[in-house]
């Protein structure tokens, strides 16, 4: 299967500067546009005072809801995180499909794909990085938010996005990667409401439910696990060829470490490795879904506890994370018990 992306303008190993060995470091710039922007800053203070007006306003509006009022914190971030990941969405998804010249058919060298800056991508990557790094910082105030591979997924996005800004780096590969992607997180976003806050979620019925779900699955097969399989093996054929022929643009105003290509690399393995484990969490709860009882349950097993297995599956999938002995309300009642 041939990627989307993989259309090519003669010798698709092409370049347009001469052979240069590189430079060491980590991409770290004084002087990186980001440092001075007011999108990016504009985006990260709308953030920041965007949560405790959401709070404010939810702790008003919705007193009768005791499940919101004991953790508006977490229905805040949700509902605030949405605001930046529709704007990359949509943006992203213009860029890559829509355009005057759209990535997604656009005839292409590696050298381009790798180096040469993308009409839009600079917009984008404000928002990411903004966004990410506000997420980061506001996901240590809440338990089901600060998992580790939550944690270290933002991190990854937030100096994937400022080392295309900075560089610039792979703008072409970011756009796929850091934003069409996050097309996967809108649906995500009313199901977690739902398993959050199920007198939220009794109003969806179970035909929405199911479709919201298998929206997303249908969604996160094919952007995070078909088509970044053949994305990410371009990556690599191009990042290996530029490698091999010491074609790291030196001479360029902004040279680019031969430490941020590898680091780039590694990173995307990272990534494929956290989407192959959320994949598996998926399977499950497709299976719960389809057959009940999530496998847990033999000829012994009552129904009631069949019940509540495949409800416990179901809550673990859709948060697309590994399941869990501990929760928040569990965390919170041993702390009681302890002080």
């Amino acid at each position: 299967m041939e990627n989307e992306g993989a259309h090519f303008r003669g010798d698709r190993r092409a370049s347009v500067k001469l052979p240069q060995a590189g430079v060491p470091g980590l991409g770290v710039r004084d002087s990186s546009p980001l440092w001075s922007d007011l999108l990016m800053y504009g985006w990260f203070v709308g953030l920041c005072v965007g949560f405790p007006v959401v709070c404010l306003w939810m702790k008003a509006n919705w007193k009768s809801n005791k499940e919101v009022q004991k953790s508006t914190y977490l229905a805040a971030f949700q509902l605030v995180y949405f605001i930046p990941t529709f704007h990359v969405v949509v943006k992203a998804v213009h860029v890559w499909y829509f355009g005057k010249t759209p990535l997604s058919g656009k005839e292409t060298t590696a050298f381009e794909r790798v180096f040469e800056p993308v009409t839009g991508s600079k917009e984008i990557m404000k928002i990411v990085f903004a966004s990410q790094v506000w997420k980061f910082c506001m996901s240590m105030g809440e338990f089901e938010l600060a998992w580790p591979e939550f944690l270290g997924s933002q991190l990854l996005s937030t100096v994937l996005s400022y080392w295309t800004l900075s560089i610039p780096y792979m703008q072409y590969y970011a756009v796929y990667y850091l934003g069409v992607c996050e097309l996967t997180n809108l649906p995500l976003a009313a199901i977690d409401l739902g398993k959050y806050y199920p007198s939220i979620g009794d109003g969806m019925t179970t035909v929405v439910d199911l479709g919201l779900k298998a929206i997303f699955s249908a969604l996160f097969l094919y952007f995070r696990v078909i088509n970044w399989f053949f994305m990410s093996k371009q990556v690599y054929e191009d990042t290996t060829f530029i490698l091999e022929s010491k074609n790291l643009p030196a001479g360029f105003e902004h040279p680019c470490p031969r430490e941020v290509v590898y680091g780039v690399l590694v990173m995307l393995g990272m990534f494929t490795l956290l989407n192959l484990a959320w994949l598996w969490q998926i399977a499950k709860e497709a299976k719960a879904n389809v057959f009940g009882g999530g496998g847990g349950g033999g000829k012994g097993t009552s129904g009631k506890k069949s019940s509540s297995s495949s409800k416990d599956s179901k809550n673990n999938a859709s948060r697309r994370q590994p399941t869990r002995k501990a929760t928040r309300s569990s965390a919170r009642a041993t702390k009681k018990k302890t002080s």
